[in-house]
């Protein structure tokens, strides 16, 4: 999820949609959806049908739908995360956290759209 249309591409408009469901119990409304793309060192990992809604205050990434689409797997420690090939285990980017969520730092990948994971299930926003 991210709060800037311009985080994406191949945008798409939504409308009549249900909003996301945030901690205080308000909705606040999906404008859209599109895909965007972290630029590890080593290969693109894809971010498929990125909801778009401008009151967001950090971008997220929910972790099981950006390991079944990339075939990788994600682990956590007490330090950061690492994301490596599912099939050969190769380590594909590692980002370091000091804080509660677990940033993917601009430092360690291309993009220039911060992202965080959310361990958080579709129906939390649906």
């Amino acid at each position: 999820m991210t709060s800037s249309q311009g985080n994406l591409s191949s945008y798409f408009n939504l409308s009549n949609v249900n909003g996301i469901i945030v901690e205080n119990g308000h909705s606040i409304p999906i404008k859209g959806y599109g895909s965007s793309k972290l630029l590890p060192p080593n290969s693109p990992l894809i971010l498929k049908n990125v909801l778009h809604s401008p009151k967001l205050i950090k971008n997220l990434v929910f972790v099981r739908k950006f390991t079944t689409d990339n075939w990788v797997s994600v682990r956590f420690d007490p330090f950061g995360f690492s994301v490596h090939d599912f099939q050969m285990g190769k380590l594909l980017m590692r980002c370091d956290s000091k804080g509660e969520l677990y940033p993917i730092n601009p430092s360690t990948q291309q993009s220039k759209f911060p992202y965080v994971f959310a361990a958080l299930t579709p129906s939390l926003w649906h």
